[in-house]
């Protein structure tokens, strides 16, 4: 699947905006759906009932009100990225893992996340603190970060060559956890799925 062309849909009214960044919108073609999570869109782009929709992304709560949105490609649903600050020392590895732990519970993120440290001599400095996402989610994590004001790193890597490398390298995993989002990002059964497509916010 190519990114949709022309005009965007029409979304639906959605009270409290802000929690739906970073989640997917799905035009049906009768109607539009807000509010699924990658593998939820990847689902209905696979099934034989509803492949011929639209799949877009919300990656901008316009503070007025509004969105914006961009469409979205198949591969990208089901593919991983990562970004990885790299440091020479340890201590200041540690610190980043730390800071960013203190970010996402100051600024929740708008979409699952993953956060990593480890020593990976694969890479250089080696010590490295990571963020794993889905890589239709780049904009969005990219996006929070600058926003939070975080530049960690001496150097710092990103993309879904650095994920493979990073998820494949031999060397220390010293700690990780989930960061929380400001949703249940938690991906639906088909059967729930399915059921609820007639549904215009979908959680």
């Amino acid at each position: 699947m190519t990114p949709p062309h022309g005009s965007s849909p029409v979304l639906p009214p959605i009270p409290n905006p802000q929690r739906y960044a970073g989640l997917y919108v799905y035009d049906f073609g009768t109607h539009v759906s807000v509010g699924y999570t990658a593998n939820e869109i990847r689902m209905l782009r696979e099934s034989e009932r509803f492949c011929d929709g639209e799949a877009y992304q919300i990656y901008r709560v316009i503070p007025e009100g509004g969105f914006e949105i961009r469409g979205v490609m198949d591969e990208r649903l089901s593919a991983a990225e990562a970004i990885c600050f790299l440091r020479d020392a340890a201590a200041a590895a540690l610190r980043d893992f730390e800071s960013l732990q203190g970010l996402a519970a100051e600024r929740r993120l708008p979409c699952p996340v993953r956060l990593h440290l480890a020593t990976i001599h694969e890479f250089s400095p080696p010590h490295v603190t990571a963020l794993t996402y889905s890589a239709a989610s780049s904009h969005v994590v990219s996006g929070w970060l600058n926003e939070a004001g975080f530049a960690g790193g001496d150097q710092v890597l990103g993309g879904i060559d650095v994920h493979a490398t990073f998820m494949g390298a031999d060397g220390s995993r010293l700690d990780s956890c989930d960061l929380p989002t400001l949703l249940d990002y938690t991906d639906r059964e088909w059967d729930a799925v399915a059921a609820a497509v007639d549904d215009a916010l979908q959680r």
